[in-house]
């Protein structure tokens, strides 16, 4: 079950937050244009995390969906960067319907050092240190789990992904990603975008164009994509149709039908209820604080709260159902 945050927030323009599919040549290559403001706005504001570790975050997410977007699967695309620095989780996830999440774990002193020493230029890569990323696609209990890992390159996101593009793919891609927070310059609200583009096998064993042609499609393709500004890729003005023709309008560039994106959460009272059922009850009961034991998803940061009466309950409706599969 999947809720989908409806507060003021998220609920203001779903159209913003939006996954723009086209395809350039006559579909010798294919990309996307991702840009999220609500979503990535919601999720920021329920963690406040210092605004580096947001930036992570955001960069994660719209890469995320970028990567999700590109392959067919009807689950929960994952996306998970492990570091050594002091930022050393950052975890996001998008469903198929194109709900998303995300959140991130670190150390709170080391990070308010390194901000203190203030290295803009490097500042993501020196909190996040070396690491890797793991792309998870995730079909159910009934299909077997797909996992792509990659070494992450000095810490940044957008050049790891590029770097699985080229390992995992090995489709000559190309990927642009762009976050800001609110208070930058024409950015109201968080935001993130991500362009990408890259070259498609030969349909049937018979290329699209022939390797000259296809050589320079792409070094033009390249070359404009290029040639976009990071304002212009997080201008919520400035529609997803509007700048791919902007770029691309010499290469027939078609956009395809867009997917919205939200944000919302998987989290709930019965599934936390199944999580403390797995537990000891007496286990279970040291965490209580004044009667009662708080559980928070770290990803949407909602409380579920259980009495020790409640907990009690649990513990004996998971010993009947055990007893009676046996």
């Amino acid at each position: 079950m999947v809720h989908v945050v409806n507060d003021a927030l998220a609920d203001r323009n779903h159209a913003v937050d939006i996954c723009q599919p086209f395809v350039l040549a006559d579909g010798a290559f294919r990309g996307r244009f991702v840009r999220l403001t609500n979503s990535v706005t919601a999720i920021i504001e329920r963690h406040r995390d210092p605004q580096a570790v947001s930036e992570l975050l955001c960069e994660a997410m719209v890469a995320a969906v970028a990567l999700a977007s590109g392959i067919k699967y009807d689950g929960v695309f994952t996306l998970q960067a492990q570091g050594q620095g002091s930022v050393h989780t950052l975890v996001t996830d998008v469903t198929s319907q194109g709900v998303l999440r995300g959140c991130t774990k670190f150390d709170a002193d080391k990070v308010a050092v390194e901000l203190e020493r203030g290295k803009p230029d490097h500042l993501a890569a020196h909190l996040l240190g070396a690491g890797h990323l793991a792309f998870t696609v995730d079909q159910g209990p009934d299909t077997e789990r797909y996992q792509g890992i990659v070494e992450m390159i000095g810490g940044n996101i957008a050049d790891s992904v590029h770097n699985y593009f080229r390992q995992s793919e090995q489709l000559a891609s190309a990927l642009m990603i762009a976050v800001a927070p609110p208070g930058s310059k024409n950015v109201t609200s968080w935001t993130a975008s991500a362009l990408v583009i890259q070259r498609m096998p030969d349909v049937g064993g018979r290329p699209l164009l022939s390797n000259d042609e296809a050589e320079d499609a792409w070094r033009t393709a390249v070359i404009l994509m290029g040639s976009v500004t990071k304002p212009e890729l997080l201008d919520v003005s400035l529609t997803a149709e509007a700048l791919l023709y902007r770029l691309f309008g010499t290469m027939k560039v078609r956009a395809l039908p867009p997917k919205p994106i939200v944000f919302g959460c998987r989290c709930s009272r019965e599934r936390s209820e199944r999580i403390l059922a797995s537990f000891p009850v007496e286990e279970v009961k040291s965490y209580a604080q004044n009667g009662v034991v708080n559980m928070t998803c770290e990803f949407c940061r909602a409380d579920y709260v259980f009495s020790e009466a409640e907990i009690d309950t649990l513990s004996n409706v998971t010993r009947v159902v055990k007893k009676e599969r046996t």
